[in-house]
């Protein structure tokens, strides 16, 4: 089936791209493992504007919209993209769908410790996701490990449920917003290990313990749960056969959001934006929709 528009990833920026494109009366597919991405695991969001509440419900709320203006979804995984003269082909199986234009939006995946222990007891007390797995921890103690944004926001998620929150952060000074690091600190649930790496998870079935590096020495924290918070890395291995001219793994833009291939664009955090967040992949979706459309109106 042909396409005016093929757009990969279903999170704040692919979502917002078919709302837009929709609106542009362009025939397209948004093509995603699943719809919202990792906005969908943001607990409450209170810098979306005009609303606060879960990603989930937010990222539910754009589908809807972009459902109304035409987008057709396909939720399955993508085996590979390529471009043959002045198409590109994408391939989810037995499928093959064909089109004039792509934005790319594959987002990030979590980067991991790579220590030992970590694949062992992945769902067993080692997770990715705070705002998933930190009920099954309810009046427990877990450790979070990381110091940015997510970090922050998980540990503060963590202390509303569970006895106690160790975070584990490998600087002198957390690097998260400064209100998130203010709430943090006057919780009395949250004790912050500066200076500290984490260096081995230790359990029997489940995780018993997080063994850390500080100061020459090893200590041992009794945990029953570590949260990984450590940052992601771009998913660009579904389309490096398309040879993007990369920054740090991110896939270069300019502020029309045109990569250094004709015809594809690319929104949200699979690029070189400098703030991560929703609402600025739903703007440089909105951007990679309109450049889309000016894009084939210039190729008539």
């Amino acid at each position: 089936m042909k396409y005016d528009l093929i757009i990969l990833g279903g999170g704040p920026a692919g979502l917002t791209a078919a709302i837009y494109a929709g609106r542009y009366n362009l025939k397209t597919l948004i093509v995603a493992e699943s719809f919202g991405g990792t906005a969908n695991l943001a607990g409450e969001v209170e810098n979306w504007p005009g609303k606060i509440g879960s990603g989930m419900e937010i990222m539910s709320d754009i589908k809807v919209q972009a459902e109304k203006f035409g987008a057709e979804f396909l939720e399955t995984s993508i085996d590979s993209v390529k471009k043959e003269g002045e198409e590109f082909i994408v391939s989810c199986g037995e499928k093959i769908f064909y089109s004039k234009t792509l934005i790319v939006a594959l987002g990030t995946k979590h980067r991991k410790l790579e220590i030992l222990g970590e694949e062992e007891f992945l769902g067993k007390g080692v997770s990715y996701c705070a705002i998933c797995d930190g009920n099954f921890f309810r009046n427990k103690t877990v450790s979070v490990i990381g110091g940015a944004d997510s970090a922050a926001k998980a540990a503060l998620y963590l202390a509303n449920i569970c006895e106690k929150v160790y975070v584990v952060y490998r600087k002198d000074k957390m690097r998260c917003e400064a209100i998130s690091l203010a709430n943090i600190e006057k919780n009395e649930k949250i004790e912050i290990i500066y200076n500290a790496t984490p260096s081995e998870i230790v359990g029997e079935g489940v995780v018993k313990q997080l063994k850390i590096s500080k100061d020459n020495e090893e200590k041992i924290i009794d945990v029953s749960g570590v949260f990984v918070e450590i940052g992601a890395t771009p998913s660009t291995n579904t389309v490096e056969s398309l040879n993007f001219e990369l920054e740090n793994g991110y896939i270069i833009t300019g502020k029309d959001t045109k990569t250094n291939i004709e015809g594809v664009f690319a929104a949200g955090d699979i690029t070189n934006i400098e703030i991560q967040q929703m609402i600025t992949a739903a703007g440089e979706g909105a951007i990679a929709a309109h450049s889309v459309q000016n894009f084939l109106m210039n190729s008539k």
